[in-house]
């Protein structure tokens, strides 16, 4: 395993495959929450209380149903796809991380048919680095056909890395992707946002046994 993330957030273009996405990392034994356009009020909002109380590791979700919610502390952003309908959706979903002063990684997965949108995001200002799944690592590649030079818009979007990894161009199930926690970089400052989360865990379990004692 390379690294334990903190908190990672999956965008996906559909409802469908936020939730096929969410099924198969379930299955991967993985704690996974998933918010779409779909979920009743109440619904998206118990879910938000239980991502707030870090009781899960990964979140799946389409751009729309995501605007709007804050998810504090989100280490890695990784994008299923990329926007169809508005490449500012792809702003949006990278800046999630990176936040305060903090360090955060993106990850882009495409397909040889989306190449045109990379190029569009390129001539915003986005500076990708090709990277290649290799036995469930995530490795430098080398692309020819990414421009070395990029004009810069967005001086506020500054995570440690935007990797891209190409997608074979027929469409496969969710199954064909390695274990994704298997694919997350370590981060120099992965083991003491662990170590804060168990104690937050830990503080919340010691007053819920005070209270207890109490009743």
């Amino acid at each position: 395993t390379i690294g334990e993330p903190y908190l990672v957030l999956i965008f996906a273009n559909t409802r469908d495959r936020v939730e096929a996405l969410s099924e198969y990392l379930k299955g991967q034994g993985l704690k996974v929450a998933m918010i779409h356009g779909g979920m009743k009020p109440r619904e998206r909002k118990q879910v938000m209380k239980r991502i707030k109380n870090l009781d899960f590791q990964f979140v799946v979700a389409t751009d729309l149903a995501a605007r709007g919610i804050d998810i504090q502390g989100v280490s890695d952003v990784i994008n299923d796809d990329i926007p169809t309908e508005d490449l500012e959706f792809f702003i949006h979903r990278v800046g999630r991380t990176g936040r305060n002063g903090m360090s955060g990684t993106s990850i882009t997965l495409y397909s040889p048919d989306e190449e045109k949108a990379v190029e569009e995001l390129e001539d915003m200002g986005i500076h990708f680095k090709p990277k290649a799944l290799k036995n469930g690592e995530i490795v430098d590649s080398y692309d020819r056909n990414r421009r070395k030079t990029h004009r810069k818009k967005h001086d506020k979007l500054d995570p440690t890395m935007i990797g891209m990894i190409k997608k074979k161009k027929k469409k496969i199930k969710p199954g064909y992707k390695r274990r994704i926690k298997n694919t997350i970089a370590r981060k120099d400052e992965m083991d003491r946002r662990v170590v804060k989360r168990e104690e937050a865990r830990a503080k919340r379990k010691q007053r819920k046994n005070s209270s207890s004692r109490y009743q």
